[in-house]
């Protein structure tokens, strides 16, 4: 116990004094306190941290009793390791505490190739991968907390940073998905597993197998004739799963690929209702649990379908519904989150689901902290435990230093101060990375809107120093940034048109704001990087915002020489806007655009068009 002893003062500050009595229980936590005597009867090691936030929390001097049975037997928060920032050793170990203490058991760590696997040199090259003595070292920390580590791996698809070395090390399909039917790539998934039972102690382990759409489409269609997706998908997950047997693992996979091809038309009863066929029912491996997720229901009715589908295997099943939002961007989505969260857990409760995954995404660049999330990933738990949002903010605040309602301002550039909060919008990257010359979104946009911005930065001030401050600066510079940003091409574009100098000079001082505050905006991302993730990847995020920076400049230095006659015109502003050209709007003149590459140019940085949403 004492290492949970000391996890608990290490995280909160925390010790239970000399008088308190610990009894083992055979199921959940339950506290009883009056003055001069506390008693914690706890299951396991995650419970006794629970019990030691729950008591800081509620003090030690007055009398109370507090009961949780989990209604759920796995409560499990999966983080994107995968987009850039691999999440360092020391903040994974944070992690699982601030896990233990609200209330989860299991965590996944998604990591699609940076992890070291044996016999495999290239596979995670250069990218900050996990080594197998830190994955040794994170397992046995979780386990001596209670907190089952569960690896979350690829073995289909989203293999995409391995496919630059093409077929010259692994073989694949097409796209990001492995070629199949091929003993090179069973050679790598039998590395993989052979690697990974000697790191870790749990059986359990998730191998994704999702949005493999384009399977068989490619080199395998040229080698083995056609063959329907399902049918491929089958023979390769039964492939898998006697590896993962043959290493004493049971897989978990996402599902989509057998939801998005049975949820159609041909596949209905006369009721509607999906009805999957038996063989293929009766084929799915039964050492496989299936993962349905969807992270987009505003109300419980929205996953009845998928819920109803998942209901006709025979195999266990898992639903990952409500997300931490963070992905592309670098502040979260929180308050969208909490709706998702609700809904998804007591339409998971209707159903008699007992395993649930709370994800974190960190797609286009992983650019935001994992502990920006912290609000959704306590209420998220505090949800599927059933308890009141009373104490969901006592002991949020016991656990960070932090005010619950504070620490939501962290959204507020990208809900316009929690003006819209149904849906993800996203000025908060779209509005960093629009260009102020060829402005692709400015003609959805309205500039008005920035007061926003300086509305946020008003918000974010009220937030008092503590461990995750530095969060909170963060989001301040971003914030000031946009205010000058955000309808500056706008403003730029309409003084160019009425040949307005007296104005496009005080657009060319706001340049001058907004290269400055960038300065600083790169100098406190980079410091809340380093806090939290291992340093690769960072060359991505510097090489954007680096752009980004000298991109200003030389809009600054060609609208200068235009007011000075060396230039008679600016090309770009030359051009027409096309609002149809604008995909992805939402409703109050926003948008969800989350490309990098579509946001900041309609050019070309790769050679070819394809843009990742």
């Amino acid at each position: 116990m004492q290492k949970v002893f000391d996890a608990i003062f290490e995280e909160i500050n925390f010790k239970f004094p000399n008088y308190c009595v610990f009894n083992k229980s055979d199921s959940g936590l339950k506290i009883e306190s009056a003055k001069g005597f506390l008693r914690v009867c706890y299951n396991n090691n995650a419970q006794l941290l629970r019990a030691g936030l729950i008591v800081k929390a509620n003090g030690l001097d007055l009398e109370y009793t507090i009961e949780e049975q989990p209604r759920f037997d796995n409560l499990c928060f999966m983080v994107d390791c995968s987009r850039n920032s691999v999440k360092n050793v020391e903040s994974v170990k944070k992690l699982i505490r601030n896990l233990a203490m609200l209330g989860y058991n299991s965590l996944m760590l998604y990591t699609e190739d940076v992890y070291e696997v044996k016999n495999e040199k290239l596979f995670g090259y250069l990218r900050g991968k996990y080594t197998i003595d830190e994955l040794k070292d994170l397992d046995s920390y979780a386990v001596s907390l209670g907190i089952e580590l569960i690896p979350c791996i690829q073995t289909l698809a989203h293999l995409n940073q391995l496919s630059r070395y093409s077929n010259r090390y692994i073989p694949f399909d097409c796209s990001d998905i492995l070629l199949v039917n091929n003993d090179r790539t069973h050679q790598l998934i039998e590395n993989i597993f052979s690697t990974l039972r000697e790191c870790f102690t749990t059986n359990r382990i998730h191998i994704g197998m999702d949005e493999a759409g384009m399977l068989g489409r490619g080199r395998y269609l040229a080698i083995n004739g056609y063959k329907d997706r399902v049918t491929i998908l089958k023979e390769h997950l039964s492939r898998v799963c006697e590896i993962a047997e043959k290493y004493d693992f049971e897989p978990i996979i996402w599902s989509d690929m057998f939801r998005n091809e049975f949820n159609c038309d041909k596949y209905k009863n006369k009721d509607g209702k999906v009805e999957i066929p038996k063989e293929v029912i009766d084929s799915i491996p039964k050492n496989l649990s299936l993962c349905y997720w969807d992270y987009h229901g505003l109300t419980k009715e929205y996953f009845y379908d998928g819920l109803e589908m998942h209901k006709q295997y025979k195999n266990p099943v898992w639903f990952a519904g409500g997300t931490a939002m963070a992905n592309r961007g670098i502040l979260p989505h929180l308050q969208y989150s909490f709706k998702i969260a609700e809904s998804a857990i007591t339409a998971a409760l209707e159903f008699g689901v007992k395993n649930l995954i709370e994800t974190m995404w960190g797609d286009n660049g992983g650019e935001c902290s994992v502990f920006a999330v912290l609000p959704a990933l306590a209420h998220y738990s505090y949800t599927a435990l059933g308890c009141s949002s009373e104490r969901l903010k006592k002991e949020f605040y016991a656990l960070t230093g932090h005010n619950f309602d504070d620490f939501i301002r962290l959204d507020y550039p990208q809900t316009f101060c929690g003006k819209y909060t149904d849906d993800i919008a996203n000025p908060a990257k779209y509005g960093l990375y629009n260009d102020v010359f060829t402005g692709y979104l400015d003609p959805i946009l309205n500039a008005n809107d920035k007061k926003y911005f300086i509305q946020a930065c008003e918000e974010l001030k009220k937030c008092k120093e503590g461990q995750y401050f530095y969060l909170f600066k963060t989001a301040y510079a971003l914030s000031d940034l946009l205010y000058y940003k955000y309808g500056l091409g706008i403003e730029i574009r309409k003084a160019y048109k009425e040949k307005n100098n007296e104005e496009l000079r005080v657009c060319l001082k706001n340049l001058d704001y907004c290269i400055r505050k960038l300065e600083i905006l790169i100098r406190l991302y980079r410091k809340q990087w380093l806090i939290e993730n291992k340093p690769h990847g960072f060359e991505i995020q510097e090489i954007r915002l680096g752009g980004l920076l000298e991109r200003l400049k030389g809009c600054k230095l060609r609208l200068k020489d235009y007011l000075n006659g060396k230039i008679d015109k600016i090309d770009e502003l030359d051009e027409c806007l096309i609002a149809d050209a604008v995909g992805r709007v939402k409703p109050n003149n926003r948008c969800d655009e989350y490309s990098y590459m579509s946001i900041a140019s309609v050019n070309s940085f790769d050679g070819y068009t394809y843009i990742d949403v």
